[in-house]
Order: C-alpha cells, then sequence, then structure tokens
C-alpha cells in the first residue's frame, strides 16, 4: 500500500489504520470493537435503561404506593427538569474539570447505585418525602453519568477514527434507545412481583458500568491522556 492510497490512516472506523504489520499489510480494528467504545455503548445503554426505569417506577410507586392523583404525580415531575438544571449547569463543568471525564462516570455510577440501593428499602418507597428525594438525587446521578459519557465520544473518535464521529455518535444513540427500550418491560414485570426486585434490577445495571471499564481495559479514576490512566482502575 502507498502513502494516500489504500488504507489511510483515521479512514472510516478504523483505528490504527496507517500502521503496517509483518509483510507489509494493513493492521486495522474498528473503533466498534475497542474497549473503550464497547465501555461507552454499555454506559449509554445504562443511563437510557435508568432514565425511562425510573420514570415508569416512579409513576406506578406514586400511583400504588401512594395513591398520588395524576396532577399531583404531574407537580412531582418538577424535580425532573430542576434537578437536570442543577446538574447541567452546577455540577458538572467544575466536577468534569476537576476529576476529568472517566472519574466523573466511576463516581456518578457508585452515587446512582447508593440512591438506587437506597429506595429499595421499603421504608423509603412507601412514603411521599422518600420517593421525591430519591428522584431529585437520582436524575442527578444519571445526568452527572450521561454528559460526560457524551464527552467520551469526540474522545475516542479522536483517538481511534477521526472520520467516523458521526457514527460513533449514532451508535451511542442507538445503544440509549435500547436502554430505554429495554426498561419500561424489565422494570414494570419485576414490578408487579415486588417494588424492591424492579429497583434491584436498575442497581444491577448501574453497578455494571465500572465492571465493564475494568474488563475493556479502560481507567476507572483518569482520562486516556492522564499519566495515571495506565495505572488501571
Amino acid at each position: 500500500d502507498t502513502a494516500g492510497g489504500g488504507d489511510t490512516a483515521g479512514g472510516g472506523d478504523t483505528a490504527g489504520g496507517g500502521d503496517t504489520a509483518g509483510g507489509g499489510g494493513t493492521a486495522k480494528v474498528s473503533v466498534f470493537r475497542t474497549g473503550a467504545m464497547v465501555s461507552h455503548c454499555y454506559t449509554a445503554f445504562n443511563t437510557g435503561y435508568l432514565f425511562m426505569g425510573f420514570i415508569v417506577l416512579f409513576v406506578l410507586m406514586a400511583k400504588q404506593v401512594l395513591g398520588w392523583s395524576v396532577v399531583l404525580v404531574g407537580w412531582a415531575f418538577m424535580a425532573i427538569p430542576v434537578a437536570n438544571v442543577v446538574a447541567m449547569y452546577g455540577l458538572i463543568p467544575p466536577f468534569v474539570r476537576r476529576l476529568g471525564v472517566h472519574c466523573s462516570i466511576t463516581c456518578s455510577s457508585i452515587g446512582t447505585v447508593m440512591v438506587l440501593a437506597v429506595l429499595a428499602l421499603p421504608s423509603v418507597h412507601r412514603t411521599q418525602e422518600g420517593i421525591l428525594t430519591v428522584t431529585f438525587l437520582l436524575v442527578l446521578c444519571v445526568v452527572l453519568l450521561q454528559v460526560p459519557n457524551q464527552m467520551r465520544i469526540k474522545i475516542i473518535a479522536d483517538a481511534h477514527a477521526p472520520g467516523a464521529m458521526g457514527r460513533i455518535t449514532g451508535a451511542s444513540r442507538v445503544c440509549f434507545a435500547t436502554g430505554q427500550t429495554c426498561s419500561p418491560i424489565v422494570v414494570a414485570l419485576l414490578y408487579v412481583q415486588d417494588p424492591t426486585w424492579a429497583v434491584l434490577s436498575m442497581v444491577f445495571v448501574a453497578a455494571a458500568v465500572p465492571a465493564v471499564f475494568v474488563a475493556c481495559g479502560q481507567a476507572l479514576w483518569a482520562d486516556p491522556d492522564s499519566p495515571s490512566a495506565g495505572r488501571g482502575g
């Protein structure tokens, strides 16, 4: 292959497209097969699952456990945009700037698991104060998880496939939508058995984020370009 001809570095969705191996063959690895992309896609699935799953769970608990009217449920949803604004403009910029993208995702995953574990307690999800407080905290945690994960799209594209940022973004959105599609079914089916099981399904999905990072060889506490990134989680 000649420079500029055949396979090019960064072209399409390949990582390291310009490196040659052995007898001159081109070593190509699709960006979609890298640990960075796999961990990103799972995190996108996770946030979609949590967002839609908790909305379903919140409505079911409010109607069946607390006996709220439709109007009261609607007013309670005011907690969601308020928490979203607080996270987007008050917490995420300094959080990511100080800790980095990977550390933000790890911390948010741990925070999400802790909040959901509290929600799983009957003494919490059977009270108005408990449900509203957990709703606010969970939205904060999930937004703090989603936004840094979206920031990874550019990082992954720059490192593995500069010409494929659009495809990476598309794959990320598909994974998010898949999580949104699965969660209402799973959460509703488990809720019929016991609300605690529905919450625990979300705990499992959220807790798997750091596990997937480790399995994919991604640092938990430092970004790829950080000196400490190579030291593992």
